[in-house]
């Protein structure tokens, strides 16, 4: 039975495929996905910024909205960015691409048990 070969790391030509094909699947799931609401988070963010520069007196009544829409769009970030980690890893393993660190069996720490300061 033939062994694949093991390697860590894309060619060029396999690391420009995986790039694109991320590129498509990100341009096609824009007109839906979170990278859509985060741009509209963000705009009506501005918006709400640019309304407590122009009345001061409305700055602690948008506060609470724009702590908000922050808080949304990191999470929504995060989300995609495990998103597409998730399909380049898939990705990868089909290409039969592993990690370094999967092919070394990891040391355990040595722990040092003592007494500081003993005279």
């Amino acid at each position: 039975m033939p062994r694949t070969q093991r390697k860590t790391e894309l060619s060029p030509v396999e690391a420009l495929l995986v790039e694109r094909r991320l590129h498509e699947e990100a341009r096609s799931s824009a007109s839906g996905g979170a990278l859509t609401r985060i741009q509209m988070l963000t705009k009506e963010r501005q918006k709400l910024y640019a309304k407590s520069a122009a009345h001061p007196f409305l700055a602690p009544a948008n506060r609470a909205r724009i702590l908000a829409i922050s808080a949304e769009i990191e999470l929504l970030w995060e989300a995609l960015r495990r998103e597409r980690a998730s399909r380049r890893t898939q990705m990868e393993r089909a290409l039969h691409v592993t990690d370094v660190d999967d092919e070394q069996p990891r040391a355990e720490p040595d722990v040092i048990v003592g007494t500081i300061g003993a005279a």
